[in-house]
């Protein structure tokens, strides 16, 4: 027979009285059992929801939902009145904790690891609405919802092609930056060339400076092109507006010519009578 022995169980805590050994994750429908106010580590006041599967086949599970009493928390609280039929003002309001006790709800279970082992957690509380008749999750959607995915689908293709398409022409911008020209390798004589072809004055500039001041000529350059071929573009754009809006007019009908009118030569003037010519009668 063992002797007897001295052992201190003044700090030894009591059985949880939790079980929250593995299940499936997603929506379960779980009745509230019971609530206990206590407190959580850091002193806050705390409810504690005692959740049990209505499975019968996970009926020893019993799962803790704690709903902090602070004003970050709260929402746990509420989503747990709401799912059980209550009315929750948004104001300040006196409420009853054990309302909620002996309802049915639909919680959401998530994988959880504690000390290395598997185990689950209840997420967020929702009303059995959210369950069909079996009392499993509808997890299958309906011809509005996969017509909407496929949308969402096609838009989020579209968005990657996008995004595809501005890093190539981003990384071509980078290629072609680094593929400029090193004017550090040209001997003096070919920067001063060249500086002068670009309109700089190189009396007194040193290599660094030459090469400093063909950046800039070279960049205010290539800028004025951009801008000019801008400027020529708006004015094709509009020159296009212009001669579409010439073809939608009707085109009018030429006006009719009217035959030249011929003047009448005039009549000649009547010809003057000639007096008949005198006879010379001779005399005997």
């Amino acid at each position: 027979m063992a002797k007897k022995i001295r052992i201190d169980f003044s700090k030894t805590e009591e059985r949880s009285g939790w079980n929250t050994k593995h299940i499936s994750e997603g929506l379960h429908k779980m009745k509230v059992e019971s609530v206990q106010e206590t407190e959580a580590g850091d002193g806050t006041a705390m409810l504690v929801y005692a959740l049990v599967p209505a499975d019968p086949a996970l009926k020893t599970r019993r799962f803790p939902f704690y709903c902090k009493l602070q004003q970050n928390q709260l929402w746990k609280l509420r989503d747990l009145l709401v799912a059980t039929g209550q009315t929750v003002p948004k104001k300040a309001a006196m409420i009853n904790p054990d309302v909620a006790v002996g309802k049915f709800i639909a919680a959401e279970v998530e994988d959880d690891t504690y000390q290395g082992n598997l185990r689950s957690q209840v997420q967020g509380t929702y009303g059995l609405d959210i369950l069909d008749e079996d009392g499993a999750a509808d997890t299958e959607p309906d011809e509005d919802e996969e017509e909407y995915e496929d949308e969402a689908d096609e838009a989020e293709e579209a968005e990657e092609a996008d995004e595809e398409e501005y890093e190539e022409e981003e990384a071509d911008e980078e290629d072609e930056e680094e593929e400029a020209e090193d004017l550090s390798v040209l001997p003096l004589a070919e920067l001063r060339k060249r500086a002068k072809g670009l309109g700089v004055d190189t009396v007194g500039l040193k290599k660094a400076e030459l090469i400093e001041a063909i950046e800039e000529e070279e960049a205010e350059a290539g800028e004025e092109e951009e801008e000019l071929e801008d400027e020529d573009l708006e004015d094709e754009e509009l020159a296009d507006e212009e001669f579409e809006d010439d073809e939608e007019e009707e085109e009018e009908p030429a006006p009719k010519r009217r035959a030249p009118v011929r003047k009448a030569a005039p009549k000649a003037a009547p010809a003057k009578a000639t007096a008949p010519a005198k006879r010379v009668v001779k005399r005997r």
